[in-house]
């Protein structure tokens, strides 16, 4: 037994002697345990069972422990909670010791979930996230939270984010094309269009934010542990860009116990006559003997062209391509600290966008190809120590992200209408951010988390009419530097009022200056100012949260919280060199304010997870990204919206051969007052989002031989009508379609064969109304559902 270990196990037993004589009888306790390494998992079991842990480390028995939560007499409870190779010994009513076990006792490595289970009804499996910056079971949870494990990922076919949106409630994406989409939550849009405005919802890989106005990167779910979607504002523990919520995609980290690898590849065909295809490996390698372990991911994609463009006289025009790599490592240093240092990288360059525009479903009239590049690099690393009061974890990162864009700008500005042109955008955001974070690890009635938070980014962006190529001019139209810097410190105080009911109190006190220059206005017909714009903002978010448990798998609560965005600045109207249009010279920083009502249950034997919310939120000084008549873009105030609704979502697991999960969103997002600087209507909803969607997951799975499971699922989402735009003009109307995937799987412990096909009914529904903002007056856009898709995956894990 190592010397720190062995006093914090005496004082375990110090705090067990507190809670009485000691009784043969093992009283029933509430434990709410994470999976973590096995000696902090250790410490914390001791700690609210109100007992003490010897015998380890022991020869033989290491990793990470398995999650517990419930209601558990401390040795039912020790034995859910100890990995593959381990064993207790009880040694008397308040004591314990840990043994390895002998091989031949050893649990044998696990088929695939219910691959011979037997019949009868299940518990769902327990799943914890960290969406809180603490760990949390997700069931039981007093927070809007969901999360989808790797399992269900595969399930689902998932290559992206926007492959699991419309499977979780309130999860909204426009669809722009690969790498330029927006997220939205719980119908709070700020509008359709990706500019100046921060981002609604706050995007996290790991433990860091990384992005803040760009549009999401589009990583691919490789080898990723969860998706977590925690919803409404977030601006007490994330601070700016998190109105909406927070979507984070955790990523498997390094295994020092063992050697792991996967591999996959996936092919495709539409009924467009594309191909697509794809691969994904994963290698785990275990360092200075089980102390360390780097974990590498590649994968590739090319994805299927299906729109056609006879002015060009190409086919599948909106073919694309997509790679990328992830490396990190870990290292477990003397006196229980951790280290993990990684980098990642992404590359998406599609040959064309996907709008349909002047033809038929899958046609468009474009002059030239609209291209765009997405490359997204991030190095970072964290620091963290598991102690018996506190956790503590110091994590960094330098995010690079560079996107480029082509437009037909064909007869835009003061070109001659038949003048072919290009108008080229160049994007590069560098971002960094460091947060340090504790939080408390006792169960005493009072828990704590405190953080300090820290951030820097630098965006340059160059754009340029381009008619060179075609015996035309080639001019800078502006070029702008925004330089963002934020600093905040936050906590959380929680407080056991009562047996079951439980307050949270926090807060984060934040300041944040922005300062924007722009210029080189090269096609105003006049003179144009240079814009050196400063703002400063400072100011306090508040949160608060009531909850009561039933028990731990039930819960209620009632929750009030913020969130905000800074301001910022546009270049001058007249550089566009066109007459008309909003000049905004600046927009302000908006507010909203959110009151919640929900909780979760567990039914059914535990087999029936029911998940209800509903929400009011006021929304202050709206900021929007629209777009000028010239096809330029402005960022302004457009007045107060508001939004209400009713969530829910429902897991069922009857028995070994059934999986149910439903989920919907009843909302009623809108304008309660517009402010005039640009067109818009209240009562109309807000752009980009549905009042109504929903979307249901049905799975029947059975056993066909020794080891081998075979599956058959269904999944189908309905969205709602909606508007591009807030002026509710009839030509951007779009949703209101559904669309169904039928897939089918045969999988052991190590293998597994997925077919499926993709909008199976093959449904043409207008997803997103937008394509180009210089050609939008000419007709109507729209962007359609990838045709039917056949498709095939084999996966292979070591």
């Amino acid at each position: 037994m190592r010397p720190r270990f062995r006093r914090r196990a005496i004082a375990a037993c110090a705090l067990a002697a507190l809670y009485g004589s000691a009784a043969r009888a093992e009283p029933a306790r509430i434990f709410r345990l994470p999976a973590e390494p096995l000696e902090s998992a250790l410490l914390r079991f001791a700690i609210q069972a109100a007992v003490s842990v010897g015998g380890f480390p022991a020869a033989g028995c290491s990793g990470d422990s398995r999650p517990v939560l419930g209601v558990f007499k401390p040795s039912a409870a020790l034995q859910r909670l100890l990995p593959a190779g381990c064993g207790f010994e009880r040694v008397d009513a308040r004591a314990y010791r840990i043994v390895a076990l002998e091989p031949a006792q050893k649990l044998q490595a696990p088929l695939p979930p219910q691959a011979s289970a037997p019949a009868g009804p299940v518990e769902l499996a327990e799943l914890m996230v960290t969406a809180e910056k603490r760990h949390e079971p997700l069931r039981g949870s007093p927070f809007a939270v969901s999360a989808l494990d790797e399992r269900e990922i595969v399930r689902l076919g998932a290559s992206s984010l926007s492959d699991v949106a419309s499977q979780i409630a309130g999860v909204a994406e426009t669809n722009l094309g690969p790498g330029r989409n927006k997220i939205f939550i719980r119908g709070l849009s700020d509008g359709a269009f990706t500019g100046r405005t921060q981002s609604t919802v706050g995007l996290y890989l790991d433990e860091v934010p990384i992005t803040y106005n760009a549009p999401d990167p589009d990583l691919r779910l490789t080898d990723v542990e969860r998706v977590e979607v925690l919803r409404g504002p977030q601006g007490t523990l994330y601070g700016a860009g998190s109105i909406g919520g927070i979507v984070r995609i955790v990523t498997n980290p390094p295994e020092p116990a063992r050697v792991a690898g996967a591999a996959a590849i996936e092919g495709g065909l539409n009924e467009h006559h594309d191909r697509s295809f794809g691969g994904e490996a994963m290698v785990n390698l275990p360092l200075l003997q089980g102390r360390a372990a780097v974990r590498g991911v590649a994968y590739i994609d090319q994805l299927p062209g299906y729109l056609d463009n006879p002015v060009l006289g190409r086919e599948d025009v909106n073919r694309g391509h997509r790679s990328g790599q992830r490396l990190s490592a870990l290292v477990e240093l003397p006196g229980d600290w951790e280290a993990q240092a990684g980098l990642a990288r992404q590359s998406i360059k599609s040959d064309d966008s996907q709008y349909v525009q002047g033809g038929g479903r899958l046609q468009r009239d474009a002059h030239i190809a609209e291209p765009h590049d997405n490359d997204f690099a991030m190095i970072g690393g964290r620091l963290e120590h598991h102690g018996s009061e506190a956790d503590v974890r110091l994590a960094a990162a330098y995010i690079d992200h560079d996107l480029g864009t082509r437009y037909d700008a064909t007869g835009a500005f003061d070109l001659a209408p038949s003048q072919i042109a290009a108008f080229d955008e160049n994007k590069r955001v560098e971002l960094l951010v460091a947060e340090l974070i504790a939080t408390s690890t006792s169960e005493t009635k009072l828990r704590w988390l405190a953080g300090a938070f820290a951030s820097r980014s630098r965006e340059s962006t160059r754009t340029r009419l381009d008619a060179s190529a075609w015996g035309g001019p080639s001019r800078p139209v502006y070029d702008r530097s925004d330089h963002l810097e934020e600093a905040a410190v936050y906590g959380e105080l929680t407080y056991d009022l009562a047996a079951r009911v439980t307050a949270t109190l926090g807060g984060r006190l934040f300041a944040t200056r922005v300062r924007t220059m722009v210029g080189d206005f090269g096609i105003s017909p006049t003179p144009v100012p240079q814009v050196d714009g400063r703002l400063t903002d400072t100011g306090f978010n508040p949160k608060i949260r009531l909850s009561y448990a039933f028990r731990p798998d039930r819960v209620i609560y009632l929750q009030a919280q913020d969130g905000f965005r800074t301001g910022g600045f546009n270049a001058p109207a007249q550089a566009d060199g066109q007459p008309g249009g909003p000049d905004v010279a600046a927009y302000r920083p908006d507010r909203l304010r959110s009151f919640e009502a929900g909780g979760e249950a567990s039914l059914l034997h535990r087999t029936l997870r029911v998940r209800l919310a509903a929400y009011l939120a006021d929304w202050r000084d709206v900021q929007t990204d629209q777009f000028r008549a010239s096809g330029m873009p402005v960022t302004l105030n457009i007045g107060d919206g508001r939004n209400s609704g009713v969530e829910f979502e429902a897991d069922w697991l009857p028995d070994t051969h059934w999986r149910v999960r439903i989920s919907g969103l009843v909302n009623d997002p809108e304008l309660t007052r517009a402010t005039g600087a640009f067109l818009a209507k209240v009562d109309i909803g807000l752009p980009g989002v549905a009042k109504h969607t929903g979307a249901f997951d049905v799975a029947y799975g059975w056993n066909v031989g020794p080891g081998w499971r075979a599956e058959l699922g269904l999944q189908a989402a309905y969205i709602g009508r909606s508007f591009l735009t807030f002026d509710g003009d009839s030509a951007s109307e779009m949703g209101g379609y559904a669309q169904a995937r039928l897939a089918g799987s045969l999988q052991s412990a190590d293998w597994r064969l997925d077919a499926y096909v993709d909008n199976l009914t093959d449904e043409a529904g207008d997803t997103f109304a937008f394509g180009n903002p210089f050609s939008r007056a000419r007709s109507r856009q729209a962007t359609p559902l990838p045709p039917r898709t056949f498709g095939l995956a084999i996966r292979r894990s070591f």
